[in-house]
């Protein structure tokens, strides 16, 4: 052949390689592993601790992106939308805080992301909407101390979610509610359990962990966890137990009454407003004016009116609480000494624990006429 020629085809066929293969960015390494339909899968490793943000000149063409050690700690909006091919993203034991919301957009195929022991003391579960695809779900070895409820919203397809090494002492029952009991014969269900890793944490055995005791202790469930042996560290009474090991109830939200709910008093009476609650655990009480008389400006004691503009509501109520000597009843009383217009209104007894909060009203009407006698 032609050495002219030869030449010329050893240039065009570099051009062609180097328009396939982008150049790899500075501080990383690409590598080519596997194939699919006769293509080349590209791998980049980033891993070098002068590296501080996320590299601008990703190839669009990579399948699996790998951050490891370096110096990054905010991951930005649009980082990983020049690779729309990815399916593997790792971003492991750098030092990440901070994670955009839409971080992950333009991600469609994404399918693992992990990012174990990093610094991460919240997570944007809502930027999940953005990865219907993600399977595998890694936050191993972060500073995670609480789940939102919010999060079960973008958990359902997870398969395999680590939250190990973590703070979290409890999970929300609408998480727990992902992964139900199931039977072998019931062919709805997903025949392959949900991996949950959550040893090292420090577990407040209380209620609020009951569903997932139960589910935990199930020969037959949904959810399987990566180390069966969690330990409680908390209550004091549980502290260093085996999770496994616990007897837990569960939580029962309050249930609360009042022994009337409208009163009629004379001015200048004492009025006694009582409420009575039940729940698991037992509920803590509180009474408090929130509202003025429905009557309020309609022309009815306009001398007070100047002393109700200024009360301030909601207002707590100073009051007396009696334990019942069964647990999880309590009741509240407070006492209105020497009523006055002002008095008057909509008062409200809160019941509140782990499970909830419920409310019970009485509405307070003074009537009568007060003396001109100075």
């Amino acid at each position: 052949m032609n050495p002219f020629l030869l030449a010329e085809l050893i240039l065009f066929l570099a051009l062609v390689g180097c328009a396939q293969n982008p150049v790899c960015p500075s501080l990383c390494t690409c590598v080519f592993r596997g194939r699919s339909n006769s293509k080349e899968l590209r791998t980049v490793l980033c891993k070098n601790p002068a590296l501080t943000a996320i590299p601008l000149d990703l190839p669009s063409d990579t399948v699996k992106f790998r951050l490891e050690r370096t110096s990054v700690s905010r991951i930005f909006r649009g980082a990983f939308s020049a690779m729309p091919e990815l399916h593997y993203l790792w971003l492991t034991y750098n030092s990440i805080t901070v994670i955009h919301p839409r971080s992950f957009t333009n991600l469609p195929f994404l399918h693992e992301l992990r990012l174990d022991g990093n610094l991460l003391s919240t997570f944007p579960w809502e930027g999940l909407r953005d990865v219907p695809r993600l399977r595998t779900l890694g936050l191993h070895n972060n500073r995670l101390a609480r789940i939102p409820p919010m999060a079960a919203r973008y958990l359902g397809n997870i398969t395999y979610l680590d939250l190990s090494s973590n703070r979290l002492n409890t999970l929300p029952n609408v998480l727990i509610a992902l992964w139900p009991l199931v039977s072998l014969s019931d062919t709805t269900q997903p025949q392959c359990p949900v991996v949950l890793g959550l040893q090292d944490n420090p577990w407040v055995c209380d209620c609020r962990l009951a569903s997932l005791l139960d589910i935990s202790k199930a020969p037959e469930s949904s959810m399987a966890l990566l180390d069966r042996f969690l330990t409680c560290s908390g209550p004091p009474g549980l502290a260093g137990v085996p999770f496994q090991t616990v007897e837990l109830s569960r939580c029962r939200r309050p249930y609360v009454v009042t022994s009337s709910t409208k009163i009629t008093a004379l001015l200048g009476s004492n009025v006694l407003l009582r409420c009575d609650a039940t729940g698991h655990p037992t509920p803590t009480l509180m009474w408090f004016k929130s509202a003025r008389p429905n009557h309020y400006n309609t022309g009815c004691c306009k001398q007070f009116q100047s002393s109700m503009e200024t009360e301030r509501l909601p207002r707590k109520l100073s009051s007396y609480v009696q334990d019942s000597s069964r647990v999880g009843i309590r009741w509240l009383a407070v006492t209105l000494n020497g009523v006055s217009y002002k008095d008057a209104g909509e008062y409200r007894c809160r019941a509140q624990n782990m499970a909830g909060i419920s409310e019970a009203v009485v509405s307070l009407d003074v009537v009568g006429l007060m003396s001109n006698s100075k």
